[in-house]
């Protein structure tokens, strides 16, 4: 499975997985408990993705 994490934190030993009640894309947002990681599992997506707002480069 391919994911996309939203918040990036360093791992610690109680690390798990526990899905929260907002979505993103139409996905469920899952939280690590341990080090309050945050990802959506693109294949559970039902919403298409918002479109960049960044400046071509």
């Amino acid at each position: 499975m391919a994911a996309r994490f939203l918040t990036t934190n360093p791992c610690q030993d109680a690390c798990g997985t526990v899905q929260t009640d907002e979505r993103v894309e139409g996905a469920p947002v899952y939280r690590c408990p341990g080090c309050d990681s945050s990802w959506i599992e693109l294949n559970e997506r039902t919403e298409p993705a918002e479109p960049s707002t960044e400046p071509a480069q």
